[in-house]
């Protein structure tokens, strides 16, 4: 065995580009330059095979990650992250992808084990975590469960903007190849009657420039909707002064969005906008006005006209004004303005000195303060064509017959062009409100805050409509994917992370800590220093035990103090630094790393490796760390019940939590949508989609039905995840292992309160102790706890009298009476190396976090059902760290079969995606000639080629509708 010593350290980098001098307008401007220039931002679309999928199919995509600036395929990241995410928001399966020159191709299979709903691919690099950053909403109470602080703030920490796609999985079909399109959602317990009585509505206010300026004339646009998000069009506002006077009115258009004119804001008013809806009444306060300022309005033709009005009390700027356009987070041009002793001023900017898609304008001094911002789209019609023709569509197959399509590139020059193609049986696709493209996707829709429905709509004509309702969605939704203060250095900026190059792991290392003693087998199941003192009229306090693995807080002695608090009264940090060795196999393979840690931390970069892995991880004092290592692995290292010297684990930087989906994100497409470009053919009914939009106290349960568990996990990757996210101390301990499990996938589901936690054996739930009155199933929201019961003769017992839980019919919960387990068993429960999986249920879906539906008594509760290996088998378990490492997935090539030779007369094929080519080869001509077979039916096939020239221009073919930036902004 060889032993490798790696040095390699990466700690946090922070980049201060503050000048030693006073800053200028100049050199603000060199700054905000040099800063997208030196670190240009990644961003991802994925490419996917079709539109909709059936439970048992299969996913394929191809991603591509391009680079601002030039907007070619990147050159920085060499690995892409895609993630596959439920309805819910739990992750299903994360890949690693290896991405040489700015693409990979990946596929994900939908098991059977899953449920229907709309699922989410979400894809990122390494280096775009570093842009984005912001803390998850949480209660202060949940901190509380990591080690220590910077281990939660690692947990919550979210990003802003990562590309996400959104689309409908089925149930998988009763009958092979008949695709009748119902959706079954996952069974949940909690459900809510129609709401009643006045709608809630959303009316947001968005000023031009950002802020209602006083004594100025602003423009505002704003936007309505539901609660829910569904926008409300044709509905007339009225604009009130603080007098109750109409000033103005407006109504709403496409999306439920439109504008208004304040000429002559007052200083410090309260102006107001009403307007009825379903015979509602309904009064909104605008956003307050600033008393300085400067207003902006942005008109466009043939030239970019920029109007600036400055509030009467903002005469001077010593440091001077300028206005600056920026796209792809580079500088176009820089304007220095002069108002004199005039209030208004005018900028034009030739629309030749900017680039085609989403620029931003910044108004700011030379001390970096900023006026006023905003976002426009300017088209210089460069993206004009669609860069690809394809040939040879037949208006319908015969079964099984040959289909040959010819495809050319438009420019042959450009041979770094890389496209992926889909064929697909058209009457079995399906339209969402998620329909993006490449286009659409790098022009547009990662440029702007939140998600854009059926964006295709903002590119199908030129006209003055769709120019209005552009520009209304950049001022509704105009986030800002680049900060101008970061990246002028007035602001400090954070980078954590470097362009990924290869495959690494980092980490840290942390004391252990001493576990509070384990009670012994045949005794109670409870710690017994963990009671509290319930005294009963006339009678003499009793002693009752304390439910050991949740967080209630001791009333006892221990009062004030949880059962972490026992177990770690005070965790001191490291105070020398320790050598981290890291032992890699993989099949006959093995390698060996070592390191000294900087400041408690390493960072490794690991050999490479395709699929499952196997790391061995431990960190060692001894001034020999080899041999000390050695003596280690002869003593105590397959012994999990051991403790390790050191707490080690891997610092991860996946996003822990999943964003919302809008309202048009997971709703059915509306064939009469006014934004509709066609309609497909084949659309089916059946759908079975509950509809949750009230808000009751309490509504109902039903039944529980276990067929379709929220999570199945490895209980051993459950054990890594929890101790890598800093849940534990870095030793598995079953007394806190359901409530860290629990926390882990639902963290403090968006409450100050905590929530029950509830324990299953192989299907069978525990029940509370017999002396105690039972509780009845069906109060779901209960504050009391499973527990096992007083041991006797024959073992630790569940009660031999219950109430048997409710259930489906057609998935019957196995549970008998009497039911007894061993000792020897029911130790098994408490060891890695007996347990194969954990199934979890909750109603808590994490994309809800915060939602109405879990206020009061209506919280979801989790259910962990603890499931050993069959026919008593088991698994290795270690003292130290022990992981199986995902390495670069691999993807098989898509199957398409042969029918050359005449099938068999009873040879059926369903295939509704006909043909995948992830990477299409050109000749040198730029041509390409596919040939596939249809499936075993007469079929409509929908053709669909997108991907990206080597000039960084968006390719996008399809054979229903074809558009380019044609279409966009032609004066």
């Amino acid at each position: 065995m060889t032993t490798f010593v790696s040095s390699i350290v990466v700690a946090t980098l922070t980049v201060s580009v503050f000048a030693q001098s006073a800053p200028t307008i100049d050199s603000l401007y060199r700054k905000v330059q040099g800063f997208g220039i030196g670190l240009p931002q990644e961003k991802v679309y994925l490419h996917l095979d079709n539109t909709c999928y059936f439970v048992g199919d299969t996913i394929w995509y191809k991603g591509y990650v391009t680079r601002s600036g030039k907007g070619t395929l990147t050159d920085m990241s060499k690995i892409l992250y895609v993630e596959l995410l439920t309805p819910d928001g739990f992750l299903v399966e994360r890949q690693q992808l290896e991405m040489p020159n700015g693409t990979a191709n990946g596929a994900f299979v939908l098991t059977d084990s899953l449920y229907a709903g709309y699922y989410e691919l979400r894809a990122y690099t390494r280096w775009m975590l570093n842009f984005g950053q912001y803390e998850h909403p949480h209660a202060q109470w949940s901190e509380d469960a990591f080690y220590n602080k910077e281990m939660a703030k690692d947990f919550f920490r979210d990003y802003e903007k990562l590309y996400s796609r959104v689309f409908p999985v089925y149930d998988k079909p009763k009958e092979t190849g008949h695709y009748t399109k119902d959706m079954t959602l996952r069974p949940l317990r909690r459900y809510f009657k129609a709401q009643k009585g006045k709608p809630e509505l959303e009316l947001k206010f968005y000023p031009e420039g950002g802020n209602l300026i006083a004594g100025t004339d602003c423009n505002v646009a704003l936007e309505l909707n539901t609660e829910e998000g569904e926008h409300l069009e044709n509905v007339e506002i009225d604009i009130l002064d603080p007098q109750g006077r109409k000033i103005t009115k407006t109504r709403t258009g496409n999306r439920g969005r439109c504008t208004f004119l304040l000429n002559n804001v007052g200083t410090q008013e309260e102006y107001k906008a009403v307007f009825q809806y379903k015979g509602y009444d309904y009064e909104v306060k605008l956003p307050e006005v600033e008393e300085e300022g400067i207003a902006l309005q942005v008109r466009q033709d043939t030239l970019l006209r920029i109007e600036l009005q400055r509030s009467e009390g903002l005469t001077d700027f010593p440091e001077g004004l300028a206005l600056q356009v920026m796209a792809q987070g580079v500088p176009q041009t820089l304007q220095h303005i002069d108002f004199g002793d005039k209030r208004k001023t005018n900028v034009t900017i030739p629309l030749n000195e900017l680039r085609t898609g989403v620029n931003q304008i910044t108004v700011f001094d030379g001390k970096g303060q900023i006026y006023a911002d905003r976002l426009c789209f300017v088209n210089r019609h460069d993206y004009d064509y669609a860069r690809i023709d394809i040939h040879g569509i037949e208006p319908q197959y015969e079964p099984f017959v040959p289909v040959t399509l010819n495809l050319k590139l438009q420019d042959i020059q450009d041979t770094a062009t890389s496209v992926s193609l889909a064929v697909r049986d058209r009457a079995t696709e399906e339209q969402t409100y998620d329909n993006g493209t490449m286009l659409t996707e790098m022009m547009l829709a990662s440029e702007i805050k939140g998600f854009v429905e059926n964006p295709g709509y903002y590119f199908e004509a030129d006209d003055s409509m769709h120019r209005r309702d552009l520009d209304l969605l950049l001022m509704v939704q105009g986030w800002r994917r680049y900060e101008w203060k970061e990246m002028a250095g007035i602001e400090a900026f954070s980078l954590r992370f470097l362009p990924e190059k290869s495959q690494t792991i980092e980490g840290q290392v942390n004391h252990t800590y001493s576990l509070y003693k384990d009670n012994d087998f045949g005794e109670k199941a409870w710690i017994t220093s963990l009671m509290r003192k319930d005294a009963h009229d006339n009678q003499k306090e009793e002693v009752k035990p304390i439910d050991f693995y949740t967080t209630e807080i001791c009333a006892s002695k221990f009062k004030g103090k949880t059962l972490q608090d026992l177990y770690a009264p005070s965790i001191s940090k490291m105070k020398k630094e320790v050598h981290v060795i890291a032992s890699f196999l993989q099949g006959e393979s093995t390698l060996e790393l070592m390191q000294k840690t900087q400041q408690s931390t390493f960072y490794m970069v690991t050999p490479k490796f395709y699929e499952d892995c196997v790391l061995n991880l431990m960190a060692s004092d001894a001034k020999d760390p080899v041999r000390d290592a050695t003596k280690k692995q002869r003593k105590g290292f397959m012994d999990e019940t051991e403790y390790p010297d050191f707490y080690v684990k891997l610092n991860h930087f996946y996003p822990n939590f999943p964003k919302p989906y809008t309202f048009y994100q997971d709703k059915e497409y509306e064939t009469n949508y006014p934004d509709s470009l066609y309609t497909v053919s084949g659309v089916f009914n059946g759908r079975k989609l509950p509809t949750v939009t009230i808000r009751n106290k309490r509504n109902g349960l039903r039944r529980f039905n276990n067929s379709k568990p929220t999570i199945i996990i490895d209980a051993y990757k459950a054990f890594n995840l929890i101790t890598d996210h800093g849940l534990n101390g870095g030793k598995h301990d079953w007394r806190t292992f359901s409530q860290q499990i629990a926390f882990s996938f639902t963290n403090d589901m968006g409450q100050d309160r905590r929530y029950s936690i509830k324990e299953w054996f192989d299907g069978i739930p525990l029940k509370m102790n017999p002396n105690e009155n039972i509780r009845n199933d069906q109060d779901f929201n209960s504050r009391e706890d499973y527990a096992i019961a007083s041991s006797n003769k024959s073992g630790i017992l569940l009660p031999d009298k219950y109430e048997e839980p409710e259930h489906d019919e057609k998935s019957p919960t196995p549970i008998g009476s009497n039911f007894s387990i061993s000792k020897q068993k029911l130790k098994k429960y408490r060891l890695l190396r007996y347990l194969d999986k954990l199934y979890i249920y909750t109603d808590y879906a994490p994309r809800e976090q915060g939602s109405w539906k879990y206020a009061q008594d209506n919280q979801p509760e989790v259910i962990i059902d603890y499931r050993l290996f069959p026919n008593d088998g088991y698994q290795r378990t270690y003292r130290d760290r022990h992981y199986v490492l995902r390495g670069y997935a691999v993807c098989e090539d898509f199957y398409s079969p042969d029918y050359s030779r005449k099938p068999l007369p009873d040879t059926k094929d369903y295939r509704r995606t006909l043909l995948w080519i992830p990477e299409v080869k050109f000749d040198e001509k730029g041509e390409a000639t596919v040939r596939l077979f249809n499936n075993s039916k007469q079929t409509v096939i929908s053709v669909e080629a997108e991907g990206i020239t080597g000039k960084g221009i968006p390719v996008v073919w399809q054979s229903n509708k074809t558009y380019g930036a044609k279409e966009l902004n032609k004066p």
